[in-house]
């Protein structure tokens, strides 16, 4: 998701000759185009393989920002490896109407279990390891404002639409179709990890890897009217950026986006009101989602798992674990409890084999 209210997708205007029918699906699948964008099957789960499929390469990144005449300086940073960029650390991007119910954030250990690193309840207003954030600095106390790059990143207020002086919990609530506010680490970024920021701008640690566990509790229900009667957006997303990325300018040119340092696009809906919600990888800027979709959640919460795996040319699965049931996300998963959440889903599965052409 590029922008805040018109979400730019780079798909293509043919179904990609990588495209497998979801399991359990007859040839005869309907394919439709609606809006600009390739819808098929709804599914359970979408896995795709050969995430870094080129194994190599580079992007630019920014090292240096001048707020006084807009100066944007950037240097070739190469990255490698199974998963890459996306193993980069890793920030999680919300945009409602969204109603976040829980969000856990897993790390393997060696004997193949994972271990809890950061969690949020809504309920409890519980959160540990996390912070969430947004782009209002210089609007409440945090971040800065310039007029050559607009609102830095900032700590967010309790709905996920303004600013805020400090870390604060998210409200046990479901944020406008207004909001867009994102979620780090509570790790600050004093010993040069995170790369170049913004003067100014808050900041916080991203979610590091390769190998990561994200389970997600969330609605997406409709927004009601404009109070002026006008149609409300109503197109909720959740996706991730290479941290890099809000660290700078998350919606304009001074960042590492249109260089390809990368964005997933986890839970997305696309079109006005839609009930069909796709995921999509982004490269500087060509982009690659499978037209397979999800149910968006507009009736009540549902459970999300994603995975993100380092290995066998980089792995990354989205699977709907169905309803909520009122169960708290875990400290640990056992290895068993892992290997089942990364295996393949009782339902519709579609599994994509990313073809990105040579750099």
């Amino acid at each position: 998701m590029r922008l805040p209210t018109i979400p730019t997708r780079f798909l293509p205007t043919t179904i990609p000759s990588e495209y497998k029918l979801p399991a359990r699906t007859s040839a005869r699948t309907r394919v439709t185009h609606e809006s600009g964008t390739w819808f098929c099957s709804q599914v359970d789960q979408v896995l795709y393989t050969k995430v870094s499929g080129r194994g190599s390469g580079t992007y630019e990144a920014v090292t240096f920002m001048d707020a006084n005449t807009g100066r944007c300086d950037k240097a070739t940073r190469a990255w490698s490896g199974d998963l890459a960029p996306f193993n980069e650390p890793i920030s999680l991007h919300f945009h409602g109407p969204l109603h976040l119910k829980q969000v856990a954030f897993y790390q393997p250990n060696s004997d193949g279990s994972y271990s809890r690193k950061g969690f949020y309840h809504a309920q409890s207003q519980t959160a540990e390891g996390i912070t969430f954030m947004g782009n209002f600095g210089g609007t409440a106390g945090s971040g800065v404002f310039t007029s050559a790059f607009g609102n830095s990143l900032s700590f967010v207020n309790s709905h996920g639409n303004g600013g805020a002086s400090q870390p604060i919990i998210l409200a046990d609530t479901t944020v406008s179709d207004t909001a867009d506010f994102s979620m780090f680490t509570d790790q600050k970024c004093d010993d040069g990890s995170c790369g170049y920021i913004q003067p100014g701008a808050a900041a916080r640690k991203g979610f590091p890897g390769p190998n990561r566990m994200f389970l997600f509790e969330f609605s997406m229900p409709h927004s009601p009217p404009n109070a002026d009667g006008s149609d409300p957006s109503d197109k909720p997303a959740l996706w991730l950026l290479n941290a890099r990325i809000p660290y700078t300018q998350q919606y304009d040119k001074c960042s590492c986006w249109d260089f390809g340092c990368g964005e997933f696009d986890i839970f997305e809906v696309v079109n006005k009101h839609d009930e069909k919600a796709l995921s999509t990888f982004h490269l500087n800027p060509l982009g690659f989602g499978d037209p397979n979709y999800f149910r968006r959640p507009s009736d009540g919460p549902i459970k999300v798992a994603l995975f993100m795996d380092g290995n066998d040319g980089g792995r990354v699965s989205v699977k709907v674990l169905g309803r909520s049931d009122g169960a708290r996300f875990g400290g640990a998963l056992s290895a068993g409890e892992v290997n089942e959440l990364k295996k393949k889903s009782e339902g519709r599965v579609s599994e994509y084999v990313i073809n990105w052409p040579a750099a």
